[in-house]
């Protein structure tokens, strides 16, 4: 492709139809014969090439045979202005089709609005419409184990198109090699994430319309709960408030590569606001995470680690975990 230019087969040309037109660009015309020479191809099959160009509008035909390439500034914006006109057409063919959906689940044969479901497939395939379907929000309460695969893309899809995620996650969420380099990812891409020490239940709720919660905690059993009653989702909704409104929370930057190195003393400065590293730190203090699993998820040794608490807990003025708390949250710092 040429530099700045957008695939040709986004308006229906693939890769050996755009080669010949940028081979006839270059010469503003040529022949079928021509075609067969330069690519090596029947003449038959450079025939369907050209004739497809020239379907396109990319290029004329004369009665001599010869096909002459037509100024792309307005041949490729009529191809665009008709293949948005198709997608437009796709995208109102929406709520006729979503009408139907409606209508057949409204049957007889319709599923309860609370049901169980089991089984990776079923949990899966429901967990993945849950997500894809939101329109506003999306809540979750997150723990191992995992029975899905990482959800950033569906998370990340969710933010692009204006969803906001909040997730709380439990502290044992960062046991698991990766997972604080995954997290850090998907809340710099616009998550919200905060953790707590621990969490009764696995949840995932959109636009507090729907929802699915575990219905075991053990590793053996992929069981969950699917609701759309709204005395549930009330239910389960106060319940993911209370703990977001508690949990401290984790800031973008979490998939740095070490924490930072110690500079000079502030511990005079009660008004500077914590950096990313430290708003972390103190989140997963908080959460009782060990500092094993957080050093493993810096990416540092444990030594490395506690020389960097040291140093949080002079700025701090404390000497343990229980300190570093009060003395941040008289700052204001979580």
């Amino acid at each position: 492709m040429m530099e700045n230019d957008a695939p040709l087969e986004l308006v229906g040309l693939d890769t050996e139809a755009e080669a010949v037109y940028r081979h006839l660009l270059v010469r503003g015309s040529g022949s079928v014969d021509e075609i067969v020479a330069a690519f090596g191809v029947s003449f038959e099959h450079a025939l369907a090439l050209l004739e497809r160009l020239h379907h396109s509008g990319l290029v004329s035909r004369r009665s001599s045979g010869a096909f002459l390439t037509v100024d792309p500034r307005h041949a490729l914006r009529t191809l665009v202005e008709s293949r948005e006109r198709q997608l437009a057409a796709v995208r109102d063919a929406a709520g006729p089709l979503g009408a139907i959906f409606d209508d057949a689940r409204r049957s007889s044969t319709a599923e309860p609005a609370t049901r169980t479901l089991s089984g990776p497939e079923a949990v899966g395939d429901c967990y993945y419409r849950l997500k894809q379907a939101a329109r506003s929000e999306i809540c979750a309460m997150d723990r191992p184990p995992f029975l899905l695969a990482p959800n950033g893309p569906l998370d990340e899809a969710a933010v692009r198109r204006g969803v906001r995620v909040r997730v709380v996650y439990a502290a044992a969420s960062f046991d698991a090699e990766g997972g604080w380099q995954a997290l850090g990812s998907l809340v710099s891409r616009g998550e919200e994430a905060r953790v707590v020490p621990a969490l009764p239940i696995k949840l995932a709720m959109a636009d507090r319309s729907a929802a699915m919660v575990s219905l075991s905690l053990s590793a053996d059993s992929n069981e969950c709960l699917y609701t759309e009653a709204p005395p549930l989702l009330k239910a389960l909704t106060e319940l993911f408030e209370h703990y977001w409104t508690t949990a401290p929370s984790l800031s973008g930057g979490a998939d740095s590569e070490s924490l930072p190195s110690p500079g000079p003393s502030t511990q005079g400065d009660q008004t500077r606001p914590p950096t990313a590293e430290e708003r972390n730190l103190l989140a997963l203090f908080a959460a009782g995470v060990k500092d094993d699993a957080i050093a493993r998820q810096f990416g540092v040794s444990t030594r490395t680690l506690r020389r960097r608490i040291q140093d949080l807990y002079a700025e701090l003025g404390t000497t343990n975990r229980f300190g570093a708390g009060v003395a941040a949250a008289r700052r204001n710092w979580v």
